[in-house]
């Protein structure tokens, strides 16, 4: 009588372990999709591809809670030792677009770039709230994806500039 309750309690435990690595691990992936499907086009973007890119990033990381993207075009500007945001867009509950301040708040993750040469940026967060309160938080897993475009520049003109 006295081991089941607590075999119950670890068998909660470690499915809620479970679902949150789970959750973790589905966020990335789907980011990381997502961000290859943006390097691969070879047409302008649009606004409304950018909306329509939030609801696949939604359906993968399969959750009815709050997910945002952010997607922005970056380039290395070597007269102002820099990088410049083009142009962003955010999409989701709270989310903001990339603008050249916020851009500076991450050097570390940003790669060395030659004059003119422009990368793809993607901020994408899930939220995570365990089913059981058995020690594992609520937790928000944010990325930040940096990938080169495939087929040279992949421009917005109708998204905000920065």
């Amino acid at each position: 009588m006295i081991i089941v309750p607590l075999l119950i309690r670890a068998c909660i435990a470690l499915f809620v372990q479970w679902d949150a690595c789970r959750t973790e691990n589905t966020a990335v992936k789907a980011s990381y999709t997502i961000a290859d499907q943006i390097t691969r086009e070879v047409m302008d973007i649009t606004p409304a591809c950018i909306t329509g890119l939030q609801n696949i990033f939604r359906y993968l990381v399969d959750t009815d809670l709050d997910s945002t993207i952010v997607v922005s075009s970056v380039t290395w500007s070597a007269a102002a030792q820099q990088y410049d945001v083009l142009y962003s867009e955010a999409r989701g509950p709270g989310a903001v677009r990339m603008t050249d301040a916020l851009l500076q708040t991450h050097p570390d993750e940003l790669p060395n770039l030659s004059d003119g040469d422009t990368v793809i940026v993607m901020q994408t967060t899930t939220r995570h709230v365990p089913p059981y309160q058995v020690g594992v938080p609520d937790f928000t897993c944010g990325l930040f994806i940096v990938t080169r475009p495939r087929g040279g520049k992949v421009t917005c003109p109708t998204c905000a500039l920065s």
